[in-house]
């Protein structure tokens, strides 16, 4: 097993992504390539003593959060995330791991990948903390304008995502919305609530609410890449603004101070469900190749998670079952539409 991993793209790199590849080899048969500057990464790489199916394919150039994805991939056709997708499509390498520009990633997995025949657009999805079970979310910021049959495209992957990689025996998949009931939400939830409602093999369990998502009521949730997006980015700032009030009322007097140490098991234990590095980062789904996006400061373990749930994508055939599925959908449009049912 071979992952590919684009080197320069965290705010650390290509320190995390060096620490997360050694971290990764030690105790697996998984071997990973880190593409990028080999003047950067061969030091790096000496301070750890005798790294175990670690590789490095030299790059010379990278791209930035600053740059335009489009302009940068045009220009710089030597760019490590580049480079690295090359190894995947030329089959020297199984899967694909970049903490880069989300959007180069994006835009680069679908110029040298390609979709998945039969997906119109790609979708980024990630494991989300929840009361109960974690929820599997999508689209997180791939597309920001979504059609009926692409959501409900989102739901097929995000429902073969959730049986092969999570272990969930039958996914409750429901549609992010501003109320449960049938008529809400614009024309296209309404579009995609009416069809997802009459696809046999979904199952759908109708509009979710975000706080209704937060209590795990859903295994998959899926929305368009705009609502997404706010959604993640309004709960990662919210995560840390609680951490910071809670710190800032636990330091205000010493009895406060004695509390916090008597709980501090357990603050541990909310940081570590809050925090994304415990989580294999976020698979860009409908692309004909594994490949997975993480944050640009990502840590080191974040890395190790990547390249672990990468590994396990491949083993369980992941994007074949992705291929099956989005056909099993065809067929029951199709079916839907000769009776129709299906808007």
């Amino acid at each position: 097993m071979r992952i590919a991993l684009d080197a320069m793209g965290s705010d650390r790199a290509p320190v995390s992504e060096v620490h997360g590849a050694v971290v990764a080899t030690k105790s697996s048969g998984i071997e990973v390539i880190l593409v990028g500057d080999q003047d950067e990464l061969k030091p790096a790489l000496g301070s750890y003593r005798n790294p175990q199916r670690v590789s490095i394919v030299h790059a010379s150039e990278a791209i930035t959060t600053h740059e335009s994805p489009v302009v940068a991939l045009r220009r710089k056709k030597d760019a490590s995330l580049l480079v690295a997708l090359r190894l995947v499509k030329a089959g020297e390498a199984d899967a694909f791991v970049s903490a880069g520009s989300t959007g180069a990633v994006m835009v680069g997995a679908r110029t040298v990948l390609g979709p998945i025949p039969g997906v119109a657009r790609p979708a980024i999805c990630q494991i989300l903390p929840t009361l109960k079970k974690p929820v599997l979310a999508l689209d997180l910021g791939a597309n920001v304008d979504c059609t009926a049959r692409q959501l409900c495209e989102f739901a097929e992957m995000g429902m073969v995502y959730s049986k092969r990689m999570l272990g969930i025996e039958e996914p409750r998949v429901g549609l992010l919305n501003i109320g449960e009931e049938v008529a809400k939400g614009n024309e296209v939830a309404r579009m995609v609530h009416r069809n997802l409602s009459a696809v046999e093999h979904i199952n759908f369990i109708g509009n979710v609410e975000p706080s209704a998502m937060y209590q795990g009521v859903a295994d998959v949730v899926i929305c368009d890449g705009f609502v997404g997006n706010l959604v993640l980015k309004t709960s990662e700032a919210t995560a840390r603004l609680v951490g910071s009030l809670l710190k800032r009322e636990l330091k205000a007097s010493l009895l406060s101070r004695l509390g916090a140490l008597g709980s501090l098991r357990a603050f541990r234990r909310l940081k570590k469900d809050l925090d994304p590095n415990e989580y294999p980062g976020a698979p860009l789904l409908g692309v004909d190749g594994v490949a997975i996006i993480l944050h640009g400061s990502c840590r080191a373990r974040a890395v190790v998670n990547a390249i672990q749930g990468a590994s396990l994508a491949v083993k369980v055939g992941l994007n074949e079952h992705i291929r099956e599925g989005i056909q099993e959908l065809r067929n029951a449009e199709a079916a839907l539409s000769q009776q129709g049912g299906l808007a």
